[in-house]
């Protein structure tokens, strides 16, 4: 006897449960896994094993769409886009050795130094889709953005939650730190964040700045010092040294410079 065999009640009952118990894929392939059931001439278990497995790749699906959602991505980029070739001065190997994620499973920081164009935002999010699908929460901010909302969060003394939900995540992506007005306040409030985390989650930080002038965004020096050397500890760094940019260089790039913009830099974000 074969599950396709089954008395019609006994599929009508079956449906019933399976939508009771919100077991959605299961119901929707219930029929079709019936007829290869009976074709293939499966046993129960068989059957029974490849309906389950259908609706754990179904919920597997739709947790990753989840987690995507709540990353909080502002476009999408993946590896599969990523032009390899374009930038000469990049450790390619060292990119490609870091897709297996050990960082993040390691709780490491990672940080991705170039001049702006150069690809950081892109290569951050592709780690962070590359992650996501691999069943990690991850965190997507801009820098501007993070260190506008920890410096919110001391008007209503939500400081403390707010580090809380940032430590939790098992990737934080702080994209694009550059140039911004800043406040004696930051260094104190990204440090509580990267303490938090230190080598307990993994923290990807993308900047067209060199680290040491990170103080100068940051508005404490000396402390400053002191959240580099956290980061730093067991840190993987992607430094594109010389790296071309993609609104300049790159395919769609107009071929000549507007009069009067040579050696500009536009301070537009952009992957």
């Amino acid at each position: 006897m074969t599950p396709r065999d089954l008395p019609s009640t006994t599929l009508d009952e079956l449906r019933r449960d399976l939508d009771k118990l919100g077991l959605k894929a299961m119901l929707a392939r219930l029929d079709s896994a019936l007829d290869e059931a009976a074709q293939l001439e499966q046993g129960y278990v068989t059957f029974l094993a490849g309906l389950v497995r259908h609706e754990v790749l179904s919920r597997g699906d739709a947790s990753a769409q989840r987690r995507m959602k709540a990353a909080g991505f502002p476009f999408a980029r993946t590896f599969d886009t990523f032009d390899w070739t374009f930038q000469p001065g990049m450790n390619v190997q060292l990119v490609k050795d870091l897709m297996n994620l050990d960082f993040v499973r390691q709780g490491r920081a990672l940080l991705l130094l170039g001049k702006p164009g150069t690809g950081k935002t892109h290569l951050s999010i592709a780690f962070g889709t590359l992650a996501v699908l691999h069943g990690y929460n991850v965190l997507f901010l801009s820098a501007r953005k993070l260190l506008t909302q920890l410096y919110a969060s001391l008007a209503d003394a939500s400081t403390d939650r707010l580090v809380a939900r940032l430590a939790r995540c098992d990737l934080l992506i702080v994209d694009d730190l550059r140039h911004v007005p800043p406040r004696p306040e930051y260094a104190t409030l990204f440090m509580e964040v990267v303490e938090a985390r230190h080598l307990k989650k993994s923290t990807l930080v993308s900047s067209n700045l060199s680290v040491k002038d990170w103080g100068r965004v940051l508005g404490n020096t000396t402390l400053t010092a002191a959240l580099v050397d956290r980061l730093m500890e067991r840190a993987h760094v992607v430094n594109i040294k010389n790296g071309r940019s993609h609104r300049t260089c790159g395919p769609d790039a107009p071929e000549e410079m507007p009069d009067g913009l040579e050696g500009t830099v536009r301070e537009d974000p952009q992957p």
